[in-house]
């Protein structure tokens, strides 16, 4: 009779701890505190009034809300929002690409070290090298070829693989500031997503100066990545990454966020 009442505890406990793994989380008290990079990224990720703005964050939004948790968003550059996450003073940062760099301190989605295209992806984004009209110069896959100086925005996780390849690097706050540079210097290249590429050359400033070589310079996958140290659960995180998975493949859902941008 003693051995069925301690059976019974032991089930009530395994009971317990899988029901506060899976509590639902709009029963939790505090929000998710999510760090999203301050720099003019349009149309993935920006500032708007303040406050953070773009698709990716439109696709998280849609996600964590659909699960039932509150959300807390702020803006802070990049380099800020990687030491906030260290720090465990974020629960984690919108639309970062794997690098193994990061990994002691962000918790990436378990297939990114296996596939160039995770599964759990916010976006899959092509990284593109942009010269100037005047440049002979033509990307065919080879880094070590980049002309000097490489120009990328600040903080991409971009930037480790190209100094390790030797290439003289300049950062910039916004992609806009980078274009600039090309116009007026003729010299060296830019790398950028495509989309933001075709959206420049709407810009009168830029339109017909700059050319996007056809060869992407890589293909990346722009994750939700969690800090070490949040108080989330890997069952919650996992449910989380496969929520943002399923309103990225929502076609209708997608169309609706395309439109606003």
């Amino acid at each position: 009779m003693q051995t069925h009442g301690c059976m019974q505890k032991f089930a009530l406990s395994i009971c317990l701890v899988v029901f506060l793994q899976v509590l639902p989380a709009f029963c939790r008290a505090e929000p998710i505190k999510l760090g999203c990079d301050l720099r003019y990224w349009y149309p993935f990720t920006y500032e708007e009034q303040g406050k953070p703005k773009g698709m990716h964050v439109d696709i998280v939004k849609k996600a964590l809300e659909s699960l039932g948790y509150q959300i807390e968003m702020i803006t802070l550059p990049r380099k800020r929002c990687i030491i906030s996450a260290q720090n465990g003073e974020i629960d984690g940062i919108i639309s970062i690409a794997f690098h193994p760099d990061l990994d002691k301190f962000l918790e990436f989605p378990p297939d990114v070290a296996q596939t160039k295209e995770s599964n759990y992806r916010i976006m899959q984004i092509d990284q593109v090298v942009i010269t100037h009209m005047d440049n002979p110069y033509e990307f065919e896959g080879d880094i070590r070829s980049l002309p000097a100086p490489v120009r990328i925005p600040r903080g991409e996780s971009l930037l480790a693989d190209l100094e390790k390849a030797g290439l003289k690097v300049e950062e910039a706050n916004s992609d806009k500031q980078n274009f600039g540079k090309l116009i007026r210097d003729k010299n060296g290249v830019i790398i950028t997503s495509s989309m933001i590429a075709e959206n420049m050359d709407l810009d009168p400033a830029f339109k017909g100066k700059f050319k996007i070589n056809p060869t992407p310079l890589v293909s990346e996958s722009y994750h939700l990545a969690f800090s070490t140290k949040t108080r989330l659960s890997p069952v919650e995180k996992e449910r989380i990454w496969r929520e943002i998975a399923r309103w990225r493949d929502d076609y209708v859902f997608m169309l609706q966020v395309y439109a606003q941008y």
